[in-house]
């Protein structure tokens, strides 16, 4: 068992460097769309994310609605 003790009256000093503000700075994805007007698109990766859980979602519901129909139709 350890026991860590602390010293509360201690000062800690915070060092930022370029690597960590890098680091926090937007991430952007190039993505290739081959018939869309402009095929090469750099989107922020949040945003991205952000669009792909909606297309998910969208499909997702649609998938729920055949699966219903399938079900009733083989009730009939």
């Amino acid at each position: 068992m350890r026991v860590i003790t602390l010293d509360k009256n201690a000062q800690v000093e915070t060092v930022v460097t370029e690597s960590v503000v890098e680091s926090f700075s937007l991430v952007t994805h190039k993505s290739y769309h081959e018939m869309a007007d402009m095929p090469v698109v750099e989107v922020d990766a949040l945003a991205q994310l952000h669009a792909n859980l909606e297309m998910l979602q969208d499909l997702q519901s649609r998938l729920t609605f055949v699966m219903r129909e399938v079900r009733y139709l083989m009730k009939v």
